[in-house]
């Protein structure tokens, strides 16, 4: 299907051709002279507007019975676009030129030759790519006949590329008036890339004080009469605005110091960046040679650039890549050479192995490890409880196992509270003891405990009572509050501070239940258990999860044992781990 798709757009384009009829279009003869031995342009305008407004003009006027009047061009607007088409000099058919060839480009209304070729001569019609119906005449015939030029005297008398000084006063030539006197110099049209310098009608075109914007591509056109007929002979002038040519030697950017740190085995790149002032006839020579004790050698350059180009200068870059550094490079010199007419320049480099790299990466290795290690030793310190049950759960050994003692702990509370503390919280020393103890110690961790107004049958005397569960017990949790340390039930901890001096398994446990002063009357040994023994702090409603650090601090003072409710998930050390965050 594409393919028969092209043949139909191609046979439209054909009939488009076909029915286009060339002649209604206005005609100008234009004659190209060329010289075998240089490199000239050439350019042709389609100039629509004026030239085919006027030659209409006139036809409709010789004819007036054609109806009214209307001007070609008037209904075409955009004449950006235009078509061209060529009818060889040998009769061959009218062909659309599109970009498919080689030496003409197409560049809106304007048609260059880059290339002198003798089968360029022919008719080239150019017309609006967007018109109205009725501008079908809306065209222009341009016959174009090449020869060469037969004064072979004068064939380079005037160049195709010329150079203007900025700052000074100067003159563009035509070049196909260079073998004519002034006297014989016939009147030049002269454009400006492709605009009409209508003021300028001489040859040469002189200019004033020259600036950037003479830069560009001229044409000049004149008319050649026979007696047959007249052409208009063009030539095309590329004119390029220059400062004087300088009088310095190549100046060297880069490499900049004469040493260069490097590591052994590692690739490197040597850049050799230098600056050349403007010289009309422009051969820069830069280069990378490496010399050693036995010879010196050009490198064959890897990669080359220009970094930088002004009217006055150009930054030229090279770049030798070495695929590794070996011993024999660092025996080596490297030289950075840059020539230019007046002169030239070096900069020469030495490698040099860095001595410090090993040493950089033995500190990196010991400031790791040590941070490393301080993170652990915080962690660690942050943590220590919850490791340490850790522990215990793998070492799975039961200290409880043949002490033959009844209790794993006896608590030890306030048996009355004020009205006003049961009135302000309903966490009181009782409430503790009674209900969150039990709850939390017993039925998940699984230890026995001893309550006094649960577990000892009443009637007894007290002292032998408390003497007796204190000896039954492995520890001893004494709930401290100021109701307490000035209450009769300060006896009870002083009595297992005495009998901890003799049995070394029991073991005792302080809660600071809220803040109190140490009465006067207070027994003196009981006044330095309060500050010897270890103490967990009660933190209100925050204590009162399970899995607040209070209970993780309470299971840290209790006897090891291997019980059915002390498994992983109650340790939960490892969120605590990785959140560092410590719930109080």
């Amino acid at each position: 299907m594409l393919y028969f798709g092209w043949i139909f757009l191609w046979l439209v384009a054909e009939e488009r051709v076909k029915g286009f009829n060339i002649s209604d279009c206005s005609t100008k003869k234009f004659l190209w002279t060329y010289s075998a031995r240089s490199e000239e342009e050439f350019v042709l305008f389609c100039d629509l507007p004026e030239t085919q407004k006027s030659h209409f003009y006139h036809r409709n006027q010789l004819s007036p019975s054609q109806g009214p009047e209307h001007l070609p061009c008037s209904g075409s607007k955009d004449l950006s676009e235009v078509q061209w088409y060529l009818q060889p000099q040998n009769g061959d058919t009218l062909r659309e030129i599109t970009k498919n060839y080689s030496h003409i480009i197409l560049d809106q209304s304007t048609l260059r030759f880059l290339t002198m070729e003798m089968n360029n001569a022919g008719s080239y019609i150019c017309r609006p790519r967007i018109r109205s119906p009725q501008d079908e005449a809306c065209c222009v015939k341009m016959v174009l006949e090449v020869k060469p030029k037969t004064n072979i005297s004068c064939v380079s008398s005037v160049p195709h590329k010329q150079y203007l000084l900025l700052g000074s006063i100067d003159s563009i030539y035509c070049p196909s008036l260079g073998c004519q006197s002034d006297a014989q110099s016939p009147e030049v049209t002269w454009y400006q890339n492709g605009r009409l310098l209508s003021e300028k009608r001489s040859n040469p075109m002189l200019l004033d004080e020259i600036y950037d914007y003479h830069q560009g591509t001229y044409v000049c056109d004149y008319t050649q009469s026979d007696h047959s007929s007249s052409w208009t002979v063009r030539a095309v002038v590329q004119v390029r605005t220059i400062v004087k040519d300088t009088k310095l030697k190549p100046d060297i950017l880069e490499p900049i110091k004469d040493t260069l740190e490097v590591e052994l085995g590692k690739p490197l790149s040597l850049y050799c960046t230098a600056r050349f002032g403007f010289e009309k006839d422009f051969k820069p020579v830069i280069r990378w040679y490496s010399k050693d004790s036995h010879q010196e050698s050009e490198i064959p350059i890897t990669e080359g650039r220009s970094v930088k180009s002004t009217f006055k200068d150009e930054v030229l870059e090279r770049v030798v890549r070495l695929k590794g550094v070996t011993q024999s490079d660092l025996r080596k010199t490297f030289i950075c050479f840059a020539q230019n007419s007046i002169g030239n320049t070096t900069q020469s480099v030495q490698l040099k192995e860095k001595k410090g790299v090993v040493f950089l990466y033995i500190l990196l290795g010991t400031v790791t490890t040590l941070a490393g290690v301080l993170t652990a030793g915080a962690l660690f310190y942050m943590y220590w409880i919850e490791i340490v049950l850790l522990y215990r759960t793998y070492q799975s050994k039961d200290e409880t196992l043949g002490d033959k003692k009844e209790f794993d702990a006896f608590v030890s509370y306030v048996k009355w509270s004020s009205f006003e503390s049961e009135a302000s919280s309903s966490l009181s020393e009782e409430n503790l003891a009674l209900n969150l103890f039990p709850e939390v110690l017993e039925n998940k961790y699984g230890y026995a405990l001893c309550l006094l107004e649960r577990d000892v049958a009443p009637g007894g005397v007290y002292a032998e009572d408390i003497v007796s569960i204190i000896k039954k017990s492995r520890r001893g949790i004494f709930i401290l509050s100021p109701n307490y340390v000035n209450g009769p039930s300060v006896f009870e901890l002083q009595a297992a501070v005495n009998l901890a001096l003799d049995d070394h398994t029991l073991k005792l446990i302080l809660i600071k239940f809220c803040p109190f002063q140490e009465p006067e009357s207070l027994p003196h040994l009981v006044k330095k258990a309060l500050r010897v023994l270890p103490t967990v702090t009660w933190r209100g409603l925050k204590s009162v999860p399970s899995n607040s650090r209070f209970w993780t601090q309470m299971r840290y003072h209790m006897p090891v044992k291997i019980s059915k409710g002390f498994t992983w998930n109650h340790l939960r050390i490892i969120p605590r781990l990785f959140s560092l965050e410590r719930t109080p």
